[in-house]
């Protein structure tokens, strides 16, 4: 009887063996095909320390702009964020910027420090020919929007906050493990179920399942299927994991910054970050120093409020940036 258990455990082990493996290479044979579909498939290229980084403009007829910075590890930030951006784009130039490792960008070995990102960003923008813009940043780019405004202060008009990670919210966790575990094995574990094209299997009859996405905006199947491809095959590389393991060091080199005294901030906090982290929507409010015209405005919705949120959230950034002095611009002290 034990003979006849370890023999049909012996084939089933072979059996599971056999079929993992031969999901892993389908996976893979999927993916140098679709590939072909991804070069030029979306944006303009720029030059970034003899690398490609990836934008998209929208509203280029427009004199304010906005940098739109995405959240961690977004797979195509360019069309995440595609919605908000066209929103926006009635009144404002918009450029969406891909960081090394999303989206169509390249990787790099480049360190992931917080200094090395923000200056890559702005090697960007001011490649594009910006020297006054807004910051408009999602979750993990709040963090480089702080340091970027403390160490560049003069190219700064104003910080747009989206759910966006500020200093001390670690300190805030009312989880047994911290935040920045749990990213980590989110990652790891979404990075596994994707090479072993788990996810691939599950999105072949309905590509939405694949990506993280507003699906109240009318994306064509061309831009959902880059999306699908992005997310199954490109998000999380080896550089956003290498970024991802220097969140807690991002929180540290900014711990003690606020945002300049003379830079005016609207932050959007989600309601639903407010009911699990008490201190979330005043944790926001610790980082503004500029009294007169900054604001924290809570939202119903989780952490993707500009899914849910986009015309709101766009409506009150145009009445906000039309209140400041000078068209937009901050009396500089």
């Amino acid at each position: 009887m034990k003979k006849r258990v370890k023999i049909v455990l012996k084939w089933a082990f072979l059996v599971i063996l056999f079929s993992v493996l031969a999901l892993v290479l389908w996976n893979q044979i999927c993916k140098h095909i679709d590939s072909k579909l991804l070069p030029n498939a979306y944006g303009q290229a720029v030059e970034v320390d003899g690398k490609t980084m990836v934008v998209d403009i929208q509203g280029e007829e427009n004199e304010t702009t906005i940098i739109l910075l995405p959240g961690s590890a977004s797979a195509s930030p360019v069309l995440e964020f595609l919605p908000l951006a066209e929103a926006l784009s009635k009144h404002y130039r918009v450029i969406t910027i891909e960081p090394f490792g999303y989206g169509l960008s390249d990787t790099t070995d480049a360190s992931r420090d917080i200094d090395t990102v923000v200056n890559e960003l702005r090697q960007c923008v001011s490649t594009l020919g910006c020297d006054r813009y807004y910051l408009m940043a999602h979750s993990l780019s709040g963090l480089y929007s702080l340091y970027w405004a403390n160490t560049y202060p003069e190219e700064i008009l104003g910080f747009i906050g989206i759910d966006c990670s500020v200093p001390g919210q670690n300190e805030e966790n009312p989880y047994p493990i911290s935040i920045t575990t749990i990213n980590k094995i989110s990652a790891y574990i979404q990075k596994t179920i994707n090479v072993l094209g788990i996810s691939r299997l599950q999105s072949i009859n309905d590509p939405q399942r694949a990506i993280l996405a507003d699906f109240s905006y009318n994306y064509s199947e061309e831009q959902i299927n880059v999306y699908r491809i992005l997310t199954l095959d490109c998000s999380y590389n080896k550089t956003v994991m290498n970024e991802q393991n220097r969140f807690d060091a991002h929180l540290e080199t900014v711990a003690e910054m606020q945002f300049p005294e003379n830079l005016p901030v609207l932050q959007f906090v989600a309601s639903s970050n407010c009911e699990v982290i008490a201190a979330w929507e005043q944790l926001h409010k610790d980082v503004i120093t500029e009294a007169e015209y900054s604001d924290v405005i809570r939202m119903e919705g989780g952490h993707y409020l500009h899914f849910v949120q986009k015309t709101e959230i766009a409506e009150t950034v145009n009445q906000w940036i039309a209140s400041l002095p000078s068209k937009g611009e901050p009396a500089l002290s």
